[in-house]
């Protein structure tokens, strides 16, 4: 598990874009401002859902990805989503918790990426050592349900 970034201001490493500069990412209706994009990713959503506070968002998704040993993980239409986010964040959904018979460690993350259209995209991260060597493997999959099964099934 990566950890968890410290808040900024400026969620996208080097000088920002000039204002009124195209966006990669076309929204519905047209890209949205840029003032609003970046206090989105520094302070959350107006509802208070989530903030944003990862640097480096397309480099951090990049490193989830090539981390997953799941043969099922997301693949480069993931690949190419993500590397237009623009902040990232991090919660733990399950607290880790021991494997079956008490063997090993296993725990489940959300990492939500913060797209330029103001949208977000999530991946799911299980990390676990319960391999027959014990080491700790990162899954990685592209959706909640697909992760819980994965967890199910490692009997935690």
């Amino acid at each position: 598990m990566t950890e968890q970034p410290a808040a900024s201001a400026d969620p996208r490493p080097g000088e920002a874009p000039e204002r009124g500069a195209p966006w990669s990412w076309p929204g519905p209706s047209g890209p949205p401002d840029e003032a609003f994009v970046r206090a989105l990713a520094a302070e959350g959503r107006p509802d208070g859902r989530r903030a944003y506070p990862g640097r480096d968002a397309a480099d951090h998704a990049r490193r989830l990805l090539r981390r997953a040993v799941n043969e099922d993980r997301p693949g480069d239409d993931s690949r190419l989503l993500l590397a237009m986010a623009v902040g990232y964040d991090i919660v733990r959904l399950a607290e880790p918790r021991s494997g079956a018979r008490g063997r090993g460690w296993c725990s489940l993350y959300e990492h939500a990426f913060l797209l330029p259209d103001g949208g977000e995209a999530c991946l799911y991260e299980l990390e676990h050592d319960l391999t027959p060597d014990r080491r700790l493997v990162c899954e990685v999959y592209a959706d909640e349900a697909s992760a819980t099964r994965a967890w199910r099934l490692r009997g935690v």
